[in-house]
């Protein structure tokens, strides 16, 4: 008889035996998405070939499918291996704010806490919430009925003009808080909420983040604990507990906030080094880049230009070709023409001469042409 590990790996092998059956390529939308997740990784961990992501995209979108089955799974949690100071997970250590991020099975933080009988409030987006907001009171409640627990679970919108109020109060009452500390595409800047956010290095790149987080464990003297998921190439699930981030009483709020969600980006970027195949922050962390002012470095005197495949990708899509600009992901529509001349430069003897002075001069400008 198969133990509940062997029937939890055979089930994954079902997933990934599925999955390799699908062409991607020809699944809608994905040549952007992919293009997109390469920008990011080229951009934030230049030292990982170009020639190798797609490969990691590929990873990434298995990892989602088994992430989905994880949240379906109610043994899953209780397969997890725990590492670091772990004992922070148990409900006499609470109230936490448990910071996580988007790596691996990263849904197996509230069931772990959950099954531990921690009171827990998940902190979430309205979209996040809307879309799988009911698999996961599916899986709480699944949990509750086969363990006997009664614990308090709750989910609070991040977008909600009373979510900071509403938080504070769940931790004074003793009550922990997870949170996803790497964003979401909904929960990304948007003009007029500059004071919101704080900037903080990540890789080869400085990301906006929002310092509630900090902002909440000074006001209600709460540790953070930073909390990493991770899947092992033998598919088990690891949750690794990091050092807490205490607030000191009567610090400044703003420095404490600066100093503290340093340390989140910190504490993560070595399990991204290490698992890039499984952060879907890849998808969207081009939302919290701060901008670059890209310099025009290019002179006219160059006698044989060619097209920057280090800043643009070609895309062909069924609506018309595409130029992605993989420094200020921006996209250019752009007609056939122009897309085959930029394929072939190699057989034009003068630029200028086909496309004319004026557009000429703004692919110089654009370092379209280099």
């Amino acid at each position: 008889m198969l133990t509940t590990r062997q029937l939890y790996k055979q089930e994954l092998a079902n997933c990934r035996e599925h999955f390799e059956q699908i062409d991607l390529p020809k699944e809608r939308g994905y040549l952007m998405k992919y293009t997109t997740f390469s920008a990011n990784v080229e951009n934030i961990l230049p030292s990982i070939p170009r020639q190798e992501h797609e490969a990691l995209f590929r990873e990434l979108l298995l990892q989602q499918v088994f992430t989905t089955f994880d949240q379906k799974c109610l043994t899953a949690g209780d397969l997890v291996k725990l590492r670091g100071a772990h004992d922070v997970l148990n409900k006499e250590y609470s109230p936490k704010i448990y910071c996580t991020y988007h790596l691996g099975s990263y849904r197996l933080l509230t069931s772990v806490l959950f099954r531990k009988g921690v009171d827990c409030v998940l902190l979430v987006g309205s979209n996040m919430n809307r879309s799988q907001g009911d698999q996961m009171a599916e899986h709480i409640e699944g949990l509750r009925q086969k363990h006997g627990l009664t614990n308090v679970f709750r989910v609070v919108e991040a977008g909600s003009p009373s979510a900071g109020l509403t938080v504070l109060r769940e931790l004074k009452a003793g009550r922990s808080l997870i949170v996803f500390v790497d964003g979401s595409p909904e929960t990304a800047p948007e003009p007029g909420e500059e004071s919101q956010f704080l900037s903080v290095r990540f890789g080869q790149r400085r990301v906006l983040t929002r310092k509630g987080v900090g902002y909440l464990s000074h006001a209600a003297g709460v540790p953070i604990v930073p909390v990493v998921s991770y899947r092992q190439p033998d598919t088990t699930n690891v949750l690794h507990c990091l050092k807490q981030i205490r607030p000191i009483v009567r610090s400044d709020r703003d420095m404490y906030c600066q100093e503290a969600m340093q340390q989140l980006y910190d504490s993560f970027w070595p399990f991204v080094k290490q698992y890039p195949g499984q952060w879907e922050g890849w998808n969207f962390i081009h939302l919290f880049l701060e901008p670059e002012v890209v310099k025009n470095k290019l002179s006219y005197r160059i006698k044989r230009l060619a097209f920057n495949e280090n800043r643009y990708t070609l895309c062909d899509l069924e609506q018309a070709p595409i130029l992605f600009d993989r420094k200020l992901y921006q996209t250019y529509e752009i007609t056939e023409d122009l897309r085959d001349l930029l394929l072939n430069l190699h057989e034009v003897d003068s630029v200028e001469e086909v496309v004319g002075q004026e557009m000429f001069s703004e692919l110089v400008d654009m370092e379209i042409l280099h």
